[in-house]
């Protein structure tokens, strides 16, 4: 733990095990995207149409999604992806990017969380016009886990972004 209270610090530069555990949980999360994307988009459907159709369930004349799954889908969401976005940005700003994009990926993937918890409550219980909002969300999160996961394996294993360069 020492190599991170110094200035220097890199990426590239930790004990081949710290790289390979980093690696794996790494590896597993780019997974855990992966299937995750699937879900989504398996789940709610990729066409403006059948999202809207997903959370309000106008077809059904159901008046939406129930309250009770948005609040245990909120709630889950609360829960976890608060912890892969501490445990993912930590690495992540432990690659040799400058602060300014680091900063600019936390700014965005902390935006696009929070959009993805309330974006169904607004489309359930507001309007239906929130739905164009999805797609961005989902791929500014997508795009900005994948930097998390990225960036520091690449700096990891081929030490592309250390201090020497």
């Amino acid at each position: 733990m020492r190599i991170f209270a110094t200035r220097d610090y890199r990426l590239s530069g930790l004990p081949f095990g710290a790289r390979l555990f980093y690696s794996l949980f790494l590896g597993m999360t780019l997974l855990g995207l992966l299937t995750c994307v699937g879900f989504a988009f398996g789940k709610s459907g990729i066409s403006t149409a059948a999202q809207i159709e997903y959370y309000r369930q106008e077809s059904a004349g159901l008046g939406g999604k129930p309250y009770l799954e948005l609040l245990e889908t909120a709630h889950f969401h609360l829960f976890s992806m608060p912890v892969f976005f501490l445990v993912l940005g930590h690495i992540f700003f432990l690659s040799s990017l400058a602060e300014r994009t680091k900063l600019v990926v936390i700014v965005t993937s902390f935006a696009a969380l929070l959009a993805e918890i309330v974006l169904p409550w607004l489309i359930v219980y507001h309007s239906r016009s929130w739905v164009w909002l999805e797609h961005p969300t989902r791929l500014a999160l997508l795009g900005t886990f994948l930097a998390f996961v990225l960036v520091p394996l690449r700096e990891m294993w081929t030490g592309e972004g250390s201090a020497e360069d």
